[in-house]
C-alpha cells in the first residue's frame, strides 16, 4: 500500500472535548494504521501554529474540519507544499455557501433561487415572482446550525444566535434560499472518487451525528449532476445535499469532507482516494 511508512494526518474540529472522529472515518483510520501508515489526528485550534513554517510535514492531509483556524492553517500550508485531500482552496470556497452556489451556477448547475442579505440592516426587498417557503442560513454555517424558515421572503433578517461553534464565521451575512421539493426528506449524497453513495435523510438539529438512512440509487441523469458539482468546485471527497421537483434535482448545499455516515462501505473507495493522493 502507499500509505505504509507514510504520514497521514486527519484535521477535525472538537466536539465535546474531543476530536470528532465519526465510525466510518475511524475506519479509514484504523485501516490505514493496520498498514503501516503513521496516523495523526490533530485539532488545529488546539495548537500554536507557525504560518511561515511547516514543521514535520505529512505526506497528506485529510483535510475534514471547517473552521476558520483550521483552514487558514492548512491555505498556509498548502502554500508551502504540504498536500490535502481535498485541496485546502477548493476546500475554502466549498465551506462558503455563497461562492459554492455562484460556482455552481456558473457552470449551468441546478440552484434553487438564492439571494444574499445581510442580518440587521435595512429591510430587504422581495424578488419579483417567487414566492416561499425561503430559508435563511449562514453563510459559513454547519449542521443546519442557525437555519430558519420563513413562509414568505423575509423583509427583515434578525441575526439568530448560534451556539455550540456550530457556525464557523457570522457576521450576519445571511443566504436566503427558495425552498424546493416540498416536505420530501432531502437526498444525502456522499462520493469518493468514483463511487457515490446515496440515501434518503429527513433534516433535523442532530441528524448529521445519526447513521440511519434510506438506501437510494441515484438515476444517470442524477449521478451525472453530482459528479460535475464535484469538477466544478475541484473536489474528490464530498457531499451533496439535493431536494427534488417537478423532476429536477436541484443542489441545496455541499460539504468538502462529509463523514459519510450510514455507508460503513464507504472506507474503501476514500483509502483509494488517498491513495491516489500519496501517488500524485
Amino acid at each position: 500500500m502507499t500509505a505504509a511508512g507514510r504520514c497521514v494526518e486527519l484535521w477535525v474540529e472538537a466536539r465535546d472535548g474531543a476530536p470528532a472522529i465519526n465510525p466510518v472515518m475511524r475506519s479509514v483510520l484504523q485501516a490505514l494504521r493496520s498498514d503501516g501508515a503513521d496516523v495523526r489526528v490533530r485539532v488545529p485550534e488546539w495548537e500554536v501554529a507557525d504560518p511561515a513554517v511547516a514543521t514535520l510535514p505529512p505526506a497528506l492531509v485529510l483535510l475534514k474540519t471547517a473552521t476558520t483556524f483550521g483552514l487558514s492553517c492548512a491555505i498556509a500550508d498548502e502554500a508551502a507544499g504540504i498536500r490535502f485531500l481535498n485541496r485546502a482552496h477548493d476546500s475554502l470556497r466549498t465551506n462558503d455557501k455563497a461562492a459554492t452556489i455562484a460556482c455552481l451556477a456558473d457552470a449551468g448547475l441546478p440552484v434553487p433561487p438564492t439571494f444574499l442579505a445581510k442580518a440587521g440592516d435595512d429591510p430587504t426587498q422581495p424578488p419579483p415572482g417567487l414566492v416561499g417557503p425561503w430559508f435563511v442560513k449562514p453563510t459559513r454555517g454547519v449542521h443546519g446550525t442557525g437555519v430558519v424558515e420563513h413562509q414568505a421572503f423575509p423583509l427583515s433578517i434578525p441575526l439568530t444566535a448560534t451556539t455550540g461553534g456550530a457556525t464557523v464565521v457570522d457576521d450576519g451575512t445571511r443566504l436566503v434560499q427558495m425552498s424546493v421539493g416540498g416536505d420530501t426528506p432531502d437526498i444525502k449524497v456522499y462520493v469518493a472518487g468514483e463511487t457515490i453513495f446515496a440515501g434518503r435523510k429527513r433534516f433535523a438539529p442532530r441528524s448529521f451525528a445519526v447513521d440511519a438512512i434510506a438506501p437510494i440509487t441515484l438515476d444517470s441523469a442524477t449521478a451525472d449532476l453530482v459528479n460535475a458539482t464535484g469538477e466544478a468546485l475541484g473536489l474528490r471527497l464530498f457531499g451533496i445535499d439535493l431536494r427534488t421537483d417537478e423532476g429536477t434535482a436541484f443542489i441545496i448545499d455541499v460539504n468538502p469532507f462529509p463523514g459519510y455516515r450510514g455507508f460503513p462501505e464507504a472506507v474503501s473507495p476514500i483509502l483509494g482516494e488517498i491513495e491516489r493522493g500519496l501517488g500524485e
